[in-house]
């Protein structure tokens, strides 16, 4: 009985590890920044300039840590333009 049951929480772990761990980013290049927005709640508006360019950061948050935990999203003028992955919290101010 007992093995069943620890068989049975190995299999449950397994199977959450997995789901997390591989799932699908719906962000595209050319998105607009309101689908930006409602996809990731967590994205936080790093800068935003006259010229219409908004920066924003998503930061990962996994049990492994990732040897790039922040992604810096480029929207001009309401699309995205491009993403950076990076392993400092300020590297948007240097990427242009």
């Amino acid at each position: 009985m007992k093995n069943l049951i620890l068989i049975g929480l190995v299999a449950i772990m397994a199977m959450g590890c997995k789901s997390r761990a591989y799932q699908e980013s719906s962000i595209t290049i050319g998105m607009p920044e309101n689908e930006f927005k409602r996809v990731n709640r967590s994205a936080e508006l790093m800068l935003a300039n006259d010229d219409g360019t908004k920066i924003y950061r998503i930061i990962s948050t996994t049990f492994i840590p990732k040897p790039e935990p922040y992604t810096f999203f480029y929207f001009y003028q309401g699309k995205l333009i491009r993403f950076i992955k990076s392993d400092r919290i300020d590297d948007y101010k240097f990427i242009r």
